[in-house]
């Protein structure tokens, strides 16, 4: 499945808790129409007539409306941040409101959303915080995960027995032992030091 992630206003139409309380997610200036039934130079020309977008701006939002229309599919997942907090949810089909398409609601274009759970920004690894953080209303993660996948990136990983006992000055000298015995004639224990060396640098 792909992850993506949205911004979300603080409160009103665009705002999370409306999206938590009616099961939806919204994106996109008004006055569009409905973007299920238009293609990609259709839509440029509407954000171009209805906004007077052009240059880098016109392209990002076409990119953004297209990726919430078409990108976006049933069963891919959406995080929304509006902030201060973040849900995760499961994503439905596109639909159009037209009485919600204007420059009040903004609430036109949608997506239905089962919302799964909350997040706690804390917990995140680097890698889906450097994500959320990038700008933009929407945004697709660098690859497709599963459930489970995703679900290792909400968590850090746990200590390991014994971390923070040993001071930095303690471990600096155990790389400098370890860096010598890569220059040991004994192959064995060259091998050794190699393994440490990598073991430590993945932790």
């Amino acid at each position: 499945m792909q992850v993506f992630r949205m911004k979300a206003d603080p409160e009103g139409s665009r705002g999370l808790p409306d999206y938590l309380e009616n099961h939806y997610v919204s994106c996109g200036l008004p006055g569009l129409g409905d973007l299920g039934l238009l293609g990609k130079a259709e839509l440029r020309a509407n954000l171009m007539q209805a906004h007077r977008l052009d240059g880098r701006k016109l392209e990002r939002q076409l990119e953004e409306h297209w990726c919430f229309a078409h990108g976006m599919q049933d069963g891919d997942y959406v995080i929304v941040d509006d902030g201060d907090k973040l849900y995760l949810g499961d994503l439905g089909d596109y639909y159009y409101l037209d009485g919600c398409d204007n420059a009040e609601d903004r609430s036109g274009h949608r997506r239905g959303v089962t919302w799964l759970q909350s997040l706690q920004r804390e917990d995140l690894q680097p890698e889906l915080l450097a994500f959320l953080a990038q700008e933009g209303e929407v945004g697709l993660f660098g690859r497709p995960v599963t459930r489970e996948q995703l679900e290792r990136l909400f968590l850090r990983p746990a200590p390991t027995a014994g971390s923070g006992l040993v001071d930095e000055e303690t471990l600096r000298e155990a790389l400098a032992v370890l860096k010598a015995a890569l220059g040991s004639e004994d192959a064995e224990r060259r091998e050794r030091a190699a393994i440490a060396i990598l073991q430590a640098a993945r932790m």
